[in-house]
């Protein structure tokens, strides 16, 4: 739980540049042919020289880097990070390295919808965001844009405009009311950190519409040049215009509700009609799935941690949906419905007024997550509710079981529904089946054994 809280709050502080995502309306497109076998732009780097303010920030990337790798926020999935090594290179092409940059494509362990690069040329895409697009080219897209802003120099010369032009103690108090816990949290969260304050105003401040504008355009551009269909790029910003939290969320939103979405697509829309190559890459969703499973299911877990019970139980059915028959995506789909509880699986029509939101921001803030199932089954709704998500459970582990008999995780997790729902005599068949799989190899069997004796002497207990 604590890593999860520390990834959010560490995207939420030191992103050097969210994918366009805080930055105002960018500006039209310029409508120009790109040679689809050339990189779209030369970049900066014969006019580019570095300063001693640039060489700072450079380091402060570096440091950033280091910083995330020391706490364990780097997804690390051989596949997943191949997948991504691959996709990256495509997109960069044949354009020369700029001085000082080695690209690399992470995986950040966030639930946020989000990606960023740094100055170094390090370029990281969360967990959430990989779980929201729905295929190769749409992350080809994303590469594209973040890769033209270490290609063109962006952040340093976002840096060197917000050195000259902005107060920095003003930028950190706005900062500081986008961020759960107010001034003094956001200060603790930078010191500890050690990154210097330029970039974290930066990683509020985001990029200039006009370089946000020509991201897009050159992201488009090498992506067309890589073989990808550039309308995936459009699809991808409606994906993030049409994704709505499904519950409150205590934490900064980066992109809900911003205009300029929509604006993108279209923008994005008209250069793939002007520049759409007769012949694209062809991959199939299925291969995209199965590359970032791991990172859907990295969210799925956090969610879970984090009382986001509706989030695990969408992001579980997809992957149920993409792999039929896995025991293990079944599992985490049973555990999502069994955690959902006296919860609808998308916000009631009350919950979206803001009197509702307002009871949603007590409920997570002020009361436990048993406090709050206990609210819930208090209304008319929630004891059918809770019941049918507790048969949704059910059925999930069962065709685990199904699919797998000697897959000992399904029934442990149906014991637990079981007693949940205090069917005892059939939650102790289910710890004993676990037990007896998993023998003396499984860290938790003594945890399980207490279980079973706890669930044995209820079911023994004479009936009131």
């Amino acid at each position: 739980m604590a890593k999860i809280l520390k990834a959010r709050i560490l995207t939420a502080i030191f992103v050097l540049v969210s994918f366009g995502l805080l930055e105002a309306q960018p500006a039209p497109v310029p409508s120009q042919s790109i040679p689809t076998g050339d990189h779209p732009s030369r970049g900066p780097e014969a006019a580019f020289q570095f300063t001693k303010a640039d060489n700072n920030l450079r380091a402060e990337a570096d440091a950033m880097d280091a910083s995330f790798e020391i706490r364990g926020l780097v997804l690390h999935d051989p596949a997943l990070k191949a997948f991504l090594d691959a996709v990256g290179t495509r997109v960069l092409g044949d354009q020369p390295l700029p001085e000082g940059v080695t690209y690399r494509f992470l995986v950040l362990s966030d639930p946020t919808v989000n990606a960023f690069a740094l100055p170094n040329g390090s370029v990281y895409i969360t967990t959430g965001l990989l779980a929201l697009l729905e295929s190769e080219a749409q992350l080809a897209g994303v590469l594209g844009h973040e890769t033209a802003h270490v290609y063109e120099r962006h952040p340093y010369l976002e840096n060197r405009i917000i050195r000259k032009k902005t107060v920095v103690s003003e930028i950190i108090a706005a900062a500081a009311a986008a961020v759960p816990g107010g001034y003094a949290a956001w200060l603790a969260s930078a010191a500890t950190a050690n990154i210097g304050t330029l970039l974290l105003v930066e990683s509020i401040y985001g990029y200039s519409r006009a370089m946000e504008s020509q991201a897009d355009h050159d992201g488009l551009a090498a992506m067309t040049a890589a073989g990808y269909n550039p309308r995936a790029m459009a699809v991808a910003f409606e994906l993030l215009d049409q994704d709505r939290t499904l519950e409150y969320e205590p934490r900064p939103a980066f992109y809900h509700d911003h205009p300029s979405l929509t604006k993108r697509r279209e923008e994005a829309m008209a250069f793939a009609d002007a520049h759409t190559p007769a012949s694209t890459r062809a991959a199939l969703k299925s291969d995209y799935m199965n590359a970032v499973a791991p990172a859907i299911v990295f969210n799925i877990n956090a969610d879970l941690e984090s009382r986001r019970p509706r989030s695990a139980v969408a992001c579980a059915t997809r992957l149920v949906d993409a792999f039929p028959g896995d025991p293990r995506y079944e599992v985490l789909l049973g555990d999502s419905y069994r955690t959902l509880g006296a919860k609808t699986t998308v916000p009631t029509p009350d919950e979206l007024t803001p009197d509702g939101k307002s009871v949603q921001r007590k409920q997570v803030t002020k009361m436990t997550e048993e406090e709050e199932q206990k609210v819930l089954l208090k209304t008319p709704e929630g004891p059918a509710t809770l019941k049918e998500n507790q048969a949704k459970a059910e059925k999930a582990f069962l065709a685990a079981i199904e699919s797998n008999p000697k897959y000992a995780i399904a029934y442990r997790e149906l014991g637990f529904l079981y007693q949940d729902e205090s069917r005892y005599a059939e939650a102790a068949q289910n710890y004993r089946h676990y037990l007896q799989i998993v023998a003396d190899t499984s860290l938790d069997r003594l945890r399980i054994g207490r279980r079973l004796a706890e669930v044995e002497k209820l079911q023994a207990a004479p009936a009131h």
